[in-house]
């Protein structure tokens, strides 16, 4: 009686089978928002590994400084116990703790200018810009 139809495709009447998505189902407004909160908490890492970087050369430079210091006063040492004891003419271990103590003044200085940090404060500033020029296009 009734003649049967059948489709010869089937699935193109069909409702399309969507997966929601979460870039699709979310709004503009919302999206914008995470991608605006994201770039903060991007910066504020950033901040705070420059902050490290920078507490770390300041440690460093720290030590290399005490250390030149203390090579400094110990070469002056040497050279005023150098002076007196040529001064007074009377004594031979003045020339010998002269050359001790500038011996020694000049090892600790010598160290205290290889720990110097190369150039410490340019380059966590300059990847901190480096990052922030970065982030500027996906905050405009």
């Amino acid at each position: 009686m009734g003649q049967e139809h059948e489709d010869p495709n089937p699935q193109e009447h069909a409702m399309p089978e969507h997966s929601p998505s979460a870039v699709t189902d979310e709004s503009p407004q919302r999206l914008v928002s995470r991608a605006i909160d994201q770039s903060r908490r991007l910066a504020q890492a950033e901040v705070e590994l420059a902050k490290e970087e920078l507490r770390r050369d300041a440690r460093q430079t720290l030590k290399a400084a005490v250390l030149l210091g203390s090579g400094a006063l110990l070469v002056l040492g040497g050279t005023l116990s150098l002076a007196v004891s040529l001064g007074l003419l009377t004594s031979t271990r003045g020339p010998v703790l002269a050359l001790g103590l500038g011996g020694a003044g000049a090892v600790l200085g010598w160290q205290g200018a290889r720990r110097l940090p190369g150039q410490p404060w340019p380059t966590p500033v300059r990847n901190l810009r480096r990052d922030l020029d970065a982030l500027r296009p996906s905050l405009s």
